[in-house]
């Protein structure tokens, strides 16, 4: 979740999926985002065939694991699941036979979430991230490492209090709030810092999504982040 518009959530969820699907394990990137198809247009994947969530609108019951197998569009060996052009939720029902059924097929579920969808979830208020935040083992905050950042990630801190988060920084040149020091004011664990990859802009304008070497910087940073979440 990023603490403000265009930090880069998106990216980092997508970068952290295909990093744990690297190996072959079955891995889920879910967009919460239901205002548009932001992250299929990300990755490049918006005319591939598959279901995306309107499709997916009278799913109920007990949506098995298999029932998804070939039916959502992939990435990088990642199973995406999000909005389309047509944007639109599903009913809290779908969204929870859906959730059940991905956390049964996957070892990791990457769920880009927006701030909104937390603070109505976690808040009291009726949220749409409910099925999949009851089953999540690590929640990330991505801030920018200026004060902006730090400060839109404060206004977050309380609706995080219920269960366990972590802080990952956006470095900045010239940054005059040190890492710690914002690890410090938000009072989240810091579990990693992103530097900036200038060749992630001209991977996603060619429609590849955001690639990073292996040995670049990002990547190393990405590793380290998964690393420090769940069993990874």
């Amino acid at each position: 979740m990023g603490a403000r518009g265009g930090v880069g959530a998106s990216t980092l969820a997508a970068l952290l999926a295909a990093h744990r699907a690297r190996d072959g394990t079955p891995v889920a990137l879910v967009d919460l985002d239901h205002g548009g198809g932001g992250l299929e247009v990300l990755l490049g994947i918006e005319d591939e065939p598959g279901a995306r969530w309107p499709d997916l609108a009278g799913v109920r019951g007990g949506l098995a694991a298999a029932d998804l197998d070939d039916v959502l569009p992939c990435w990088r060996g990642v199973e995406v699941l999000g909005p389309d052009r047509r944007g639109g939720a599903p009913d809290p029902a779908a969204m929870a036979a859906t959730s059940a059924a991905l956390v049964a097929r996957c070892a990791t579920v990457v769920v880009d979430l927006p701030a909104r969808a937390i603070l109505t979830d976690l808040g009291g208020g009726p949220g749409r991230a409910g099925p999949l935040l009851a089953e999540r083992t690590d929640l990330l905050l991505l801030a920018g490492q200026d004060v902006l950042g730090v400060a839109g990630a404060l206004a977050l801190r309380g609706a995080l209090d219920d269960g366990p988060a972590q802080l990952v920084l956006r470095r900045r040149r010239g940054a005059r709030v040190a890492p710690l020091e914002a690890a410090h004011l938000v009072d989240l664990p810091l579990v990693g810092l992103l530097p900036t990859d200038r060749r992630l802009a001209d991977a996603t304008e060619r429609g590849l999504g955001p690639v990073v070497g292996r040995r670049a910087p990002l990547s190393r940073a990405v590793a380290r982040i998964a690393r420090g979440c769940g069993d990874g």
